[in-house]
């Protein structure tokens, strides 16, 4: 992948819509479907990681045996006789993943899921799926990250759980489109949310968890600016505390059930929030992102973090 560079950022955002839709043309997980009693185990780290967590709990939320585990974790140390481990580095070269499928059971049956064929980790599982997009010119995760949820997507809709990842594609890429052409109408009202020393400081359901981790991780990698991504519930639990003392600005995916009790927090303790859903919560910023489909909702969402960390590293 390319060094950091803003205006590789910038041209690789402005593809995202044609790369989606590309990616999703290909079906690369034809595998035999996986039985419920089967344990599937998702590795990774980083955005890898981010995507594993909400397909393995969309696959546990029909029963079966599934797990997200990040890659540089010592355990698990043994795994039932009929398990699956997927390996996930878009790259080929995540050396915690690398070390993981080293470790391995010889009896356990591995996967790798990358865009590079010839890379470490091919030569480490028995099969592999290749994520069919190019490096990111801006050296940032934007392609692969989604590339990634629209491979493991494809899993879950060969197992009836999720509707066609194509059609999920085409829906997200005109709303990615409409957002792109629209960016000057929105994007100065969610620029007053990095206005802070502290930082900003992103929230999401937890079924779209990745979205705030994979959102903060945008202006951490990018323009470097202080940023973390937590569940909405749990958001009242852990986060809550630093609206007290720092300049506190939030940035929401709504749709949790938990979505009232964080605003009120926020409210009563004056801090500034956007929200990005299919309705206006956020005091400072807001801006509609249809709902109905999960994955399309996952893909198109990211774009404004995206946009605010492109300005950010901009006016460096």
């Amino acid at each position: 992948m390319a060094e950091t560079n803003v205006s590789g950022f910038s041209a690789d955002l402005a593809q995202i819509p044609n790369v989606i839709v590309s990616a999703s043309k290909e079906k690369i997980w034809k595998l035999p479907v996986i039985e419920k009693n089967q344990p599937i185990y998702f590795v990774g780290m980083g955005s890898s990681f981010y995507a594993a967590q909400d397909v393995a709990r969309q696959l546990r939320s029909k029963g079966f045996l599934a797990f997200a585990e990040i890659a540089s974790a010592i355990t698990p140390q043994e795994f039932p006789a009929n398990s699956l481990v997927v390996a996930i580095s878009a790259s080929g070269t995540s050396v915690e993943v690398i070390k993981f499928l080293e470790n391995m059971p010889a009896n356990i049956r591995t996967i790798g899921l990358t865009r590079e064929a010839n890379s470490k980790i091919t030569k480490l599982v028995e099969e592999v799926l290749l994520l069919p997009i190019a490096p990111e010119t801006g050296g940032v995760s934007i392609w692969s990250y989604r590339a990634t949820l629209i491979g493991l997507f494809q899993l879950l809709e060969q197992l009836g759980i999720a509707p066609s990842v194509k059609q999920s594609c085409e829906i997200a890429s005109k709303q990615i489109q409409k957002l792109l052409d629209s960016k000057n109408q929105w994007i100065e009202s969610f620029m007053n949310l990095t206005t802070s020393k502290d930082g900003i400081w992103l929230m999401a359901p937890a079924e779209r968890s990745g979205s705030a981790l994979q959102g903060a991780l945008m202006f951490r990698e990018g323009p470097r600016f202080s940023s973390d991504g937590c569940e909405t519930g749990d958001w009242s639990h852990v986060d809550v505390y630093l609206t007290k003392s720092l300049d506190y600005k939030a940035l929401m995916f709504t749709g949790s059930q938990w979505d009232n009790q964080a605003v009120e927090w926020l409210t009563n303790r004056n801090s500034s929030f956007g929200s990005i859903g299919t309705y206006a919560k956020g005091n400072t910023a807001s801006i509609n992102i249809e709902s109905g489909d999960l994955l399309a909702q996952m893909l198109s969402e990211l774009i404004v973090p995206e946009f605010m960390a492109e300005k950010l590293w901009q006016k460096q």
